[in-house]
């Protein structure tokens, strides 16, 4: 991978926007602007953000975005990882963002988690994927696929695979159950469906802050960024072939989420045959940002990567 020198979050009115609304909303700050790099990962140009705790770093967590976010809108669940003492890495997944996709890239969704698996296999030190929204599930397919990952965080494990479920996290159920016909029976027409992912998602049901579904809604990083149809059959089709993982499992479930709401992802929680614990918070939207929510996902983060920190010491010493 390559660093390349592209366009920064840092001072982008995106940025600006939100970090001032988390500011003056949620009482969250950031000490450190994050560094960014540009890597060139299957063909990809994939920004990304790079948080790095004062002392020597204990192990890496990486962020894994959502089908409405990037890499720095997860810029609040650096906090307690950095507070850990782990450094954090944040991409930007392609069509997000800032990255710039390869000429080649028509929207699949199964290029995110091979993403995530490429930077986990190039991680220094105990590597834990935390992914939240569809980042969850994506983290357990890109554990799946890399060389070696020591833990998953999810905030959420929602399955688009199900069509019952497919229906639900669509803005409308009625536009989940089109687009399905849509990938039965005009697939190639569904591809090349344009639209912003204000309309095709519930973006406002991210958070009870008004100020900030206004940001998510309109920003042109956000709700503004437009889709392609591709994107979403990829999702509905791309399936969990394998229940097993080879590390540990946190849901750490928002227990206010009217969007995906727990019950959604017990299903995947259920199958997956691991080493698990499921914690659901006391309040929290999909976006857990208020309190004490954001307390207690921050809680449950330092907690689970001070374990993965030990067992990681303990196995090098065995």
């Amino acid at each position: 991978m390559t660093n390349r020198t592209r366009a920064s979050f840092n001072n982008h009115p995106s940025w600006i926007r939100y970090r001032d609304i988390l500011r003056d909303e949620f009482d969250i700050t950031f000490p450190i602007e994050p560094r960014e790099s540009w890597q060139t990962i299957l063909g990809h140009s994939i920004r990304c953000d790079h948080w790095e705790p004062t002392d020597r770093a204990k192990g890496t967590v990486i962020l894994v975005h959502g089908g409405g976010g990037n890499g720095r809108v997860l810029a609040p669940a650096a906090v307690p990882s950095l507070r850990a003492g782990w450094r954090v890495i944040a991409p930007d997944l392609p069509g997000y963002g800032l990255s710039i996709p390869a000429k080649e890239y028509r929207g699949d969704y199964a290029e995110w988690p091979r993403i995530v698996a490429k930077i986990a296999d190039q991680a220094l030190g105990p590597v834990v994927l935390l992914g939240m929204s569809l980042g969850g599930l994506t983290s357990v397919f890109a554990a799946q696929l890399a060389e070696r990952v020591d833990g998953v965080i999810a905030t959420t494990l929602v399955d688009p695979s199900d069509p019952d479920t497919f229906d639900r996290v669509a803005r409308w159920p009625w536009l989940g159950r089109l687009a399905r016909k849509a990938i039965q029976w005009l697939p190639d027409v569904m591809d090349r469906v344009p639209m912003p992912l204000a309309l095709a998602t519930p973006l406002r049901a991210m958070t009870s802050s008004k100020r900030l579904q206004d940001y998510f809604v309109r920003d042109s990083m956000l709700g503004g960024n437009w889709v392609h149809g591709r994107f979403f059959r990829s999702i509905h089709q791309h399936r969990l072939e394998t229940e097993s993982l080879d590390c540990p499992l946190l849901l750490i479930h928002p227990g206010a989420d009217e969007w995906t709401p727990t019950a959604l992802s017990l299903p995947v929680f259920g199958r997956i045959q691991t080493d698990k614990a499921l914690t659901e918070l006391s309040n929290g939207t999909h976006l857990p940002l208020e309190r004490p929510a954001f307390d207690e996902f921050g809680a449950g983060i330092v907690e689970f990567l001070e374990r993965t920190a030990k067992e990681s010491t303990l196995s090098n010493v065995a």
